[in-house]
């Protein structure tokens, strides 16, 4: 390999390659049952790497490359051993994807023929198998004690025996696995006085999720949003990942498991966006739900060709709310920027019924409390005036929907010419909402009659969604040509 490098886009600071090489080699050996599997990726990389370095970042071998370098790094992060077990097969998984994406590499080189470039497979099962002898032995030969003193409070732990726990469901491991992780769990939980830990089927260990470090949209009330992979018995999907900011406490635990119960525990909708799961006990707390391919409501509606599914998909939005209601759950955070476009132009609500950890936040985070006092532009007096959970009713998110009307109809946040004191003053005051251009009559009456001051005059949901189904039916037939497809 030539001493020449190039800088690895994606890496803190950008090191070159050659370095970033050589730091790995160490890396490898910090996992030792998985030193063969990874020591046979870096042969790779370091064989292919003079194919790739002359050539331009944006060229898609090179791009390929970096990203396996990246993703390396990454996996190759210094682990306690329980965390190790715990997603032993995930990292077999990932190590694979990641020789696979070389593979294509090697062809556009071609180089693909080469002994350098196909050993790897020949090696495969004989370097898997190794993995389950070396981690035996690891683990056998740490006591209880050893195991639970490689981490940081019991917080910590119990991450850990989740994530263990998560482990043993993976399909397809040996049996030899699976009874290793099991005996695990016990020695640990035991000696820990874990034994009376609540799983949760709806948990996923941080390890089992890759996810770009820029976020995507709008900074929102309680964390960023960013896009990302899950790998689940051996499947990787996209998906996208909401981490809480870092400066949330403890205090928001609870709210965080209850919120995730919640969603977790609803029926399956056409227009609730679909939870994986999550966590409520690492740091950053996080979930993982399906990816929303489209982006947000407003972002989708700026898009000229796409207006004349305007009312359609408020028609959409409508309907989640009305299920959302039949749950016994209000919104509570309704905008655009938690209305998300998925497959077939189809409007998912998201983030609803968080309001106690969207409170905490704000008291904790700059950040939150920032986008929160941003948020005041959707929120009716009554929820401005009140405190605490209770504030939000289901008249609250009829007013909130009206806003998003208003956002997705000017392409800017409601109120958009005033400052967020100015905006919260006209609200409480009972001020209306200027009228935006491009509504008829007939909308900007439905529209304000949602967003009366008085929630009592507000029309119920079954209501709205009677007068919204006109509106849509009369955009068919005035747009044929615009698609839900």
């Amino acid at each position: 390999m030539s001493t020449e490098g190039f800088p690895i886009l994606g890496l803190k600071g950008t090191p070159s390659s050659v370095k970033t090489l050589a730091d790995l080699s160490g890396r490898c050996r910090r996992m030792p049952e998985n030193e063969k599997l990874c020591r046979q990726l870096l042969d790779r990389l370091q064989f292919l790497h003079d194919g790739v370095a002359p050539l331009a970042d944006a060229d898609s071998p090179k791009k390929s490359y970096m990203d396996v370098v990246v993703r390396f790094v990454k996996l190759l992060r210094r682990k306690p051993l329980l965390l190790r077990l715990a997603s032993s097969e995930t990292l077999v998984a990932t190590v694979r994807e990641l020789q696979l994406k070389l593979s294509d590499v090697a062809k556009e080189l071609h180089l693909a023929d080469q002994p350098e470039a196909t050993q790897w497979e020949q090696q495969w099962d004989a370097d898997r198998a190794e993995q389950f002898g070396k981690l035996n032995e690891l683990v056998a030969g740490a006591s209880e004690r050893m195991l639970v003193n490689e981490f940081r409070g019991d917080k910590k732990v119990q991450e850990a025996l989740m994530a263990l726990n998560s482990g043993m469901k993976w399909k397809g491991q040996s049996p030899e696995m699976l009874a290793l992780k099991q005996a695990t769990f016990s020695r640990v939980s035991g000696y820990s006085n874990q034994t009376g830990l609540r799983m949760f089927d709806w948990f996923i260990p941080i390890d089992d999720v890759e996810y770009e470090d820029e976020a995507i949209g709008n900074r929102g009330t309680f964390g960023d949003v960013c896009r990302g992979s899950w790998i689940h018995d051996g499947e990787r999907m996209g998906v996208v990942v909401k981490q809480l900011f870092p400066e949330t406490s403890s205090e928001s635990d609870d709210a965080f498991l209850r919120q995730l119960e919640l969603w977790t525990s609803l029926p399956d909708n056409d227009h609730i966006l679909k939870l994986y799961g999550g966590s409520h006990v690492s740091k950053p707390q996080f979930y993982v739900c399906e990816n929303a391919s489209n982006g947000n409501l407003a972002e989708f509606l700026e898009d000229e060709k796409h207006m004349g599914l305007y009312w359609q998909l408020f028609q959409q939005v409508a309907e989640g709310i009305k299920f959302l209601h039949s749950q016994k759950t209000v919104h509570g955070g309704l905008k655009c920027n938690n209305i998300l476009v998925g497959d077939k132009c189809t409007a998912k609500l998201a983030d609803f019924g968080f309001s106690t950890v969207r409170t905490l936040s704000a008291g904790l985070s700059q950040m939150a409390g920032q986008a929160n006092t941003k948020s005041v532009r959707w929120k009716p007096n009554e929820v401005l005036e009140e405190t605490g959970t209770e504030a939000a009713r289901y008249e609250s998110d009829i007013y909130s929907l009206a806003m998003c009307m208003i956002e997705a109809k000017t392409h800017e946040v409601p109120f958009g010419m005033d400052a967020d004191s100015e905006a919260m003053d006209k609200i409480m005051s009972g001020q209306r909402h200027e009228r935006p251009e491009g509504l008829s009559d007939a909308e900007w009456d439905f529209i304000s009659r949602l967003s009366d001051p008085d929630l009592t005059k507000r029309p119920t949901i079954d209501q709205v969604l009677k007068e919204i189904s006109a509106f849509a039916e009369a955009e068919k037939q005035q747009q044929p040509k615009a698609s839900m497809a």
